[in-house]
């Protein structure tokens, strides 16, 4: 195992409770913040070049749980919405716009880390979003609105540990997980495909 590397199953239930982006106090991203700044349109989670109102609409949401974040897409509390969003620009507007969208990155790109799974051709895309097949799994032990404020990353492993249960075979090993993460160390490594192909058997 490559020195520093984390197994993205123990990272999902070793993130801190709050954290500190930019100077705003956030907790980890939950199935709901992914979930409406996916549906916003937000580029940290669609991908493609991040503008301050990404950032400021980001830090915005994820301030939030489920019940007071429906809040700020009511029509009728458009004032509410824009205030909100006014406070965290002007924090951000401090600060150089490298910075923050680092920081912003790195927050969700923590946030959002889940193990890989083996590629297979066969299979057709989904169609229900990620977050709700996401939820439908954890409404068997929790409330739906408890579900959806899950931490993404421990949504996805309760997920997985559900689907390995029930027969999915596609769930990368530890081993092979660590490799795809590290693999222009390991691609010129004497023996990697045979590791590869281990890790893939275990």
């Amino acid at each position: 195992m490559k020195s520093g590397w984390i197994s993205p199953w123990w990272q999902a239930f070793a993130l801190p409770d709050e954290w500190d982006v930019c100077g705003v106090i956030v907790p980890p991203i939950t199935l709901w913040h992914s979930f409406a700044l996916e549906n916003i349109g937000n580029r940290y989670l669609w991908g493609g070049a991040c503008t301050e109102d990404d950032a400021a609409s980001l830090l915005m949401f994820v301030q939030r749980d489920m019940a007071h974040g429906k809040e700020l897409l009511n029509p009728g509390l458009k004032n509410k919405r824009t205030r909100a969003i006014l406070k965290v620009a002007k924090r951000l507007r401090k600060l150089e716009w490298s910075f923050v969208n680092a920081a912003c990155r790195e927050y969700v790109e923590t946030c959002m880390r889940s193990v890989s799974r083996w590629q297979s051709g066969g299979s057709k895309p989904a169609a229900v979003p990620y977050q709700i097949c996401l939820v439908s799994v954890l409404m068997k032990c929790m409330p739906i609105e408890q579900a959806w404020n899950t931490p993404y990353s421990q949504a996805r492993c309760i997920f997985d540990a559900y689907a390995e249960l029930k027969g999915d075979t596609s769930i990368m090993s530890t081993a092979a997980q660590e490799m795809e993460d590290n693999w222009d160390h390991y691609k010129d490594l004497e023996g990697t495909k045979e590791i590869s192909l281990a890790a893939r058997d275990n």
